[in-house]
């Protein structure tokens, strides 16, 4: 496909950062069933990570972990300020930024990507509510994770949150396609794209990244238009 190409080589040099060859096997995976401490610690205690593929997409990536909690601030102050009568904020009061680091815990991985997650999805989240849209990080959150049923060990989630944030970032520029993909055709894009230059868990978390962006723009414009999310 056409579109895919220049534009999106640009994109994907912009964002990669590391070049670390890896073989599949190389994918090593825990069962949220598992007997994990961590695993099991974390789907017992924090409320948006449960034993299903969405839980699976939190664990692996801090800025989609961040993104769920920033979302859910977001929508609460965006709904506190729909019910009070207030104009939309241009920009979030610094010291909502500033809850991400009070909602942290060092077991969901990279602190800055879960701060830059937490306050993407506080806007996110704000503007939905201000907006009369549903609450919708949920139904995100599953489609970017549809097929994963196991979270990656931890030395290798780096490399998918990586990619996430970079697929995230790609699927918002100007050139991206404004069409809904799965993450299978994303990925193997991303695998053809860089021929060997990431790990093999960097086009995962790519692929699901930018399904995850993309997916805000499709829910919204179905929204607006009358259409109930898909189930």
């Amino acid at each position: 496909m056409n579109f895919w190409r220049g534009a999106w080589w640009i994109l994907f040099c912009a964002f990669a950062t590391s070049a670390f060859a890896q073989q599949p096997a190389d994918f090593t995976a825990i069962p949220l069933s598992s007997s994990s401490i961590q695993s099991r610690w974390l789907v017992a205690t924090d409320r948006h990570v449960q034993a299903n593929p969405s839980g699976a997409l939190l664990l692996n990536s801090s800025f989609a972990h961040g993104f769920r909690h920033g979302y859910d601030q977001g929508f609460r102050v965006g709904d506190l300020d729909v019910q009070m009568g207030r104009s939309p904020r241009l920009t979030a009061p610094h010291g909502q930024f500033r809850q991400a680091g009070h909602e942290y815990k060092s077991a969901f991985g990279n602190k800055q990507s879960f701060q830059l997650g937490y306050e993407a999805g506080f806007r996110d989240g704000y503007s939905d509510a201000m907006s009369g849209l549903a609450y919708r990080a949920s139904e995100r959150a599953r489609m970017a994770a549809a097929g994963l049923t196991d979270a990656l060990a931890p030395s290798r989630r780096p490399y998918f949150d990586e990619g996430f944030t970079s697929g995230y970032r790609s699927a918002l520029s100007s050139n991206a396609p404004k069409m809904t993909l799965s993450p299978d055709y994303v990925q193997q894009y991303c695998e053809r794209t860089l021929l060997g230059l990431h790990p093999v868990e960097y086009c995962s978390g790519f692929s699901r990244g930018f399904v995850f962006a993309s997916s805000e723009w499709s829910m919204k414009t179905d929204q607006l238009d009358g259409a109930p999310p898909q189930p």
